[in-house]
């Protein structure tokens, strides 16, 4: 999920254009991380070796970061940005719906149901309506962040039926972005 948000580095997501190819992007997101957990992998030291060999190329990038960015970019988009809307989205009305619908669905071993596409309608009309950009006074329908940030609540919504928990689609949420603040310093 980390390798696939770095896409909004190379595209201009502010625009149809780049929204579609995030779209698909987070589509294939939603099938890799799908046969990846069909297999349940397991825990070793591979994963840790790849995530370094994938950042030790963006070190030179890190030039304007610094530390307490670093550690502020955590915090926010972690544990409250990413457990916020899991929580709202994932967490109440994925299961709400979940509960009033059932599961019928099943997609590489894991049941899942309507809940998870209104969920991520919901989720990415929220993005649509841009309410952070009231703080700056330019505010408009952003439809083109709601269309990709659609296929991204779909993969968050599958990943929390896999796991039963918001726990990891907190985590595959904020740490993203995270990473981009820390390591970027934007």
């Amino acid at each position: 999920m980390a390798i696939a948000s770095a896409t909004v580095a190379f595209v201009d997501y502010r625009h149809w254009s780049g929204a579609i190819v995030l779209a698909g992007v987070k589509i294939a997101v939603l099938f890799a991380v799908g046969w990846l957990l069909k297999r349940k992998p397991t825990r070793n030291g591979r994963g840790f070796l790849v995530g370094a060999a994938i950042l030790i190329p963006c070190l030179n990038l890190a030039s304007k970061a610094t530390l307490g960015n670093a550690i502020s970019a955590f915090i926010f988009y972690v544990f409250f940005l990413g457990f916020g809307e899991e929580f709202l989205f994932r967490g109440y009305i994925q299961s709400r719906l979940n509960a009033v619908f059932g599961r019928p669905f099943q997609l590489y071993g894991v049941n899942w149901g309507w809940g998870v596409i209104i969920a991520s309608a919901l989720f990415g009309f929220m993005h649509v309506l841009n309410l952070g950009s009231l703080v700056s006074g330019d505010w408009t329908l952003a439809w083109w962040w709601g269309c990709w940030t659609f296929f991204g609540g779909l993969v968050l919504g599958f990943v929390r039926e896999k796991t039963g928990s918001i726990v990891a689609p907190t985590i595959l949420h904020g740490l993203p972005q995270a990473m981009a603040y820390a390591i970027l310093g934007l």
